[in-house]
């Protein structure tokens, strides 16, 4: 059975009406689901509505190329200004990373929380931003947590609360590091810096709550299997 639920439309006026559908922005990075098989990165190439269904030309990944012509039910996940988003429906294999998505089924979407955070480990690197602007050296470390508005840091301990730094995090591996701005707000009984998040590009933030949501996700099943 699909994880996707369909939410009740809201009213207007005394009558039903439902809400629009969130879509992913041309260019933006998705997750493709399909049965029984690991999720595919793809880019939204094009996006538009045709006799009231949508369409979703899909970019895939050299790597997660697909067997032409194969219609099968799929799933596209991707972040919006609101949360995660889940649509179900059809695609069809039009060439072996172009991929033709028709919504046909439910639209979910879980609403998003900033300010969750989720236990993390992840190889980082944090540099000092010295008051010319100019970037210091680079060290390397770990996450200990993240959420949508700032991380807990291993280290280093050569940071002071105050210090600007940037960082690079690896949230996805095997894809590009997250980068952004942020400033040391608190150092713990064990050395690990707090660091709040005061500079993150569109992509870096939507893949960083994409992670938070997967990570959520994942405690929640574990919860309800009792392995938790």
């Amino acid at each position: 059975m699909s994880p996707l639920g369909r939410r009740p439309p809201k009213r207007r006026g005394g009558a039903l009406a439902p809400p629009p559908t969130p879509l992913p922005d041309a260019g933006q990075g998705v997750n493709l689901h399909l049965p029984e098989r690991e999720p595919l990165s793809a880019r939204a190439v094009r996006v538009e509505v045709e006799a009231g269904e949508i369409v979703l030309v899909l970019a895939l990944e050299a790597r997660d190329s697909l067997p032409r012509g194969e219609l099968r039910t799929m799933e596209i996940e991707f972040t919006a200004r609101n949360g995660l988003v889940l649509l179900e429906g059809n695609g069809r294999v039009e060439s072996h990373e172009l991929v033709h998505f028709r919504l046909a089924g439910a639209v979910e979407v879980q609403q998003r929380r900033d300010f969750v955070r989720v236990q993390a480990v992840r190889p980082m690197a944090i540099a000092r931003v010295r008051g010319d602007d100019t970037t210091g050296e680079w060290i390397d470390t770990l996450t200990v947590n993240l959420s949508g508005n700032g991380l807990l840091a291993a280290g280093p301990d050569t940071l002071e609360v105050g210090d600007r730094v940037r960082f690079r995090i690896r949230v996805v591996e095997h894809e590009p590091f997250i980068e952004g701005d942020g400033t040391v707000t608190r150092i713990t009984d064990k050395g690990q810096r707090g660091i709040r998040i005061e500079q993150l590009a569109d992509d870096d933030r939507r893949q960083l709550v994409q992670f938070i949501f997967e990570r959520e996700r994942i405690a929640r099943r574990l919860m309800r299997d009792g392995e938790l």
